[in-house]
């Protein structure tokens, strides 16, 4: 079994691949969850799924004071503010100063973020050349790293871009997304700058850019059911987008099963 510590730095609308990884790893592990507010509903989710973790405090992570078994498996994660990717360069930074932070304390990192308008960025190539430890992100089969929460829901590059294809001039709704609407949408102040055309409203951006449907993607990770159901009601009631759903198939869980699994083959056996 591996030993040594996985650091798992997460987007709250990544949370349900954390939660998937963490329920699909048979070994025993530590989990640990480092205390901040961006955490709050990855904790209900463990916790729901009966997988037992322990908080770390904040200040005390960042400073280096909470010591790991070597020769246990330990996965700490910590979560940013829900809204960083809607500023790609603050994006960007923000991950690969943690990267350099948390270097000296654990052995692999495991980013739970697309690209998110950082066109080409690749943080492993950053960690290879600036960090001391290997970092991985989300890619598909044919090694290219995933777009963004969609980009890995559908399962990577290209897939995304035959999605597109098909489903063009749409809003993509994911479980994550259908759940955090209100913080997510507020986080990435869609109306912003459109006042001076006095629009005010989600349903007022939409209709100037001529959407007019609402893609439902169901992971099959996520709360699913009927709160994913009553989650893409909420996003079409406040977008005026129809709602519709693609057939089954659509979904490709490969980068996130390859992502944790590359992170723990980075530790020793």
């Amino acid at each position: 079994m591996a030993k040594g510590t996985v650091c798992i730095i997460g987007c709250p609308i990544l949370e349900d691949e954390i939660v998937y990884s963490l329920c699909n790893d048979k070994d025993e592990k530590n989990v640990f969850i480092v205390d901040t507010e961006p955490a709050h509903t990855l904790k209900k989710k463990l916790t729901t799924k009966g997988i037992p973790f322990t908080l770390l405090d904040e200040w005390e992570f960042d400073k280096g004071f909470c010591e790991m078994d070597e020769n246990d498996l330990n996965i700490v994660v910590i979560m940013n503010k829900l809204g960083l990717h809607s500023e790609p360069d603050v994006l960007r930074k923000t991950l690969e100063d943690q990267l350099k932070q948390y270097q000296n304390r654990v052995d692999a990192v495991a980013v739970y973020y697309g690209m998110c308008g950082n066109a080409c960025w690749d943080i492993s190539k950053f960690a290879s050349s600036s960090v001391d430890v290997p970092a991985f992100v989300f890619r598909d089969a044919n090694e290219d790293v995933c777009d963004d929460c969609i980009g890995v829901a559908l399962g990577g590059h290209q897939k995304y871009y035959s999605f597109v294809k098909k489903y063009p001039g749409m809003l993509y709704v994911t479980p994550a997304i259908a759940e955090n609407w209100d913080g997510f949408s507020k986080e990435m102040d869609m109306c912003k700058g459109f006042e001076i055309l006095d629009i005010h409203s989600l349903k007022g951006v939409f209709e100037l850019f001529g959407y007019k449907k609402a893609v439902k993607i169901d992971t099959g990770i996520g709360t699913g059911g009927d709160a994913f159901e009553k989650g893409c009601a909420r996003v079409s009631e406040a977008t005026g987008l129809e709602l519709v759903t693609p057939p089954d198939g659509s979904v490709d869980l490969y980068p996130t099963e390859r992502i944790y699994r590359d992170a723990k083959a980075a530790l020793r056996p």
